[in-house]
């Protein structure tokens, strides 16, 4: 008795299925292509996510090894003039500044709000063998922009052409911020 009623729903779905059209419902190609399609949005979402780990990986890195004993300035700008409102020598107070920037805990969108300062940090260039002490000159090493009304920081490293925005804490962007006196 059960055999029957099993044929009959097996018959009943095969011929069914091509006419799945006609009760608005997708053929299995449509299906197929459609699966197709998700599996490779999930891909690429996949490959930015590597991208940006790798680059959060090489941002830690690259803060890691800033030498702040090695740090000659840091600039303070105003970002909507661009005019310089402070310059930082004493190389405790930017390390006192920039050391929370290591336990910040991920990436964020970029932040819809103004831009308030921009913070570039320069250091006098490596000297390479043969070259005259005296023509050093200092070289960007980093530039952190902060928001109005945001915790979020922008970091820009130009030698490498790594730009990340990050979810700081609302004491790490203060103490950026205080950086303008």
């Amino acid at each position: 008795m059960r055999a029957p009623k099993t044929l009959a729903a097996l018959v009943a779905a095969t011929l069914a299925l091509p006419l799945a059209g006609c009760f608005g419902l997708p053929d299995l190609g449509e299906v197929a292509g459609r699966a197709g399609e998700i599996a490779g949005q999930a891909g690429e979402i996949a490959n930015h996510a590597d991208d940006l780990a790798a680059q959060a990986m090489e941002l830690a890195d690259t803060l890691s090894g800033i030498d702040y004993g090695k740090v000659s300035r840091l600039v303070v700008r105003d970002a909507a003039t661009g005019e310089a409102v402070r310059e930082v020598t004493d190389q405790a107070e930017i390390e006192r500044a920039f050391e929370p920037l290591s336990g910040i805990n991920g990436l964020a969108d970029a932040p819809e709000a103004a831009a308030e300062y921009v913070l570039e940090l320069w250091q006098p260039e490596t000297q390479k063998a043969g070259q005259d002490a005296g023509g050093l000159q200092d070289v960007k090493v980093l530039e952190t922009t902060i928001y109005e009304d945001t915790s979020t920081v922008t970091i820009e490293v130009p030698f490498i052409g790594l730009k990340l925005d990050l979810a700081a804490s609302g004491e790490t962007a203060d103490a950026l911020r205080g950086l303008a006196g």
